[in-house]
């Protein structure tokens, strides 16, 4: 679970968080997770040690993932408060809610 990962992955940054992706009908998992790492050489140190290592009788691997959801908030947030207001000027649609994408 979440928490094991979190155990595991502590030893290189102890403020590792885990994530395990799940089936969300089922929530059965995926087979692979995040950790986000505070700092870079905690990142390094956790790809150079874990990579390819039994973790519960299973081979693990690691490999690198940059999360755009901060930097997309960080860009969303300066966006919105330079444009003033919150109208979200990315999703105007000209007059027609009524029409999702590509309507006619």
């Amino acid at each position: 679970n979440d928490e094991d990962l979190e155990l595991i992955f502590s030893r290189f940054d102890r403020n590792a968080k885990a994530e395990i992706i799940r089936d969300p009908d089922t929530g059965a998992s995926l087979q692979y997770a995040f950790v986000e790492f505070s700092t870079k050489e905690s990142c390094n140190e956790a790809y150079l040690k874990m990579n390819n290592a039994l973790v519960d009788d299973r081979r693990i691997r690691v490999d690198f993932s940059q999360s755009v959801a901060k930097v997309w908030d960080r860009y969303h947030k300066r966006y919105r408060n330079e444009l003033g207001g919150g109208i979200d000027r990315g999703f105007l649609d000209g007059g027609n809610s009524g029409r999702g994408r590509g309507g006619r």
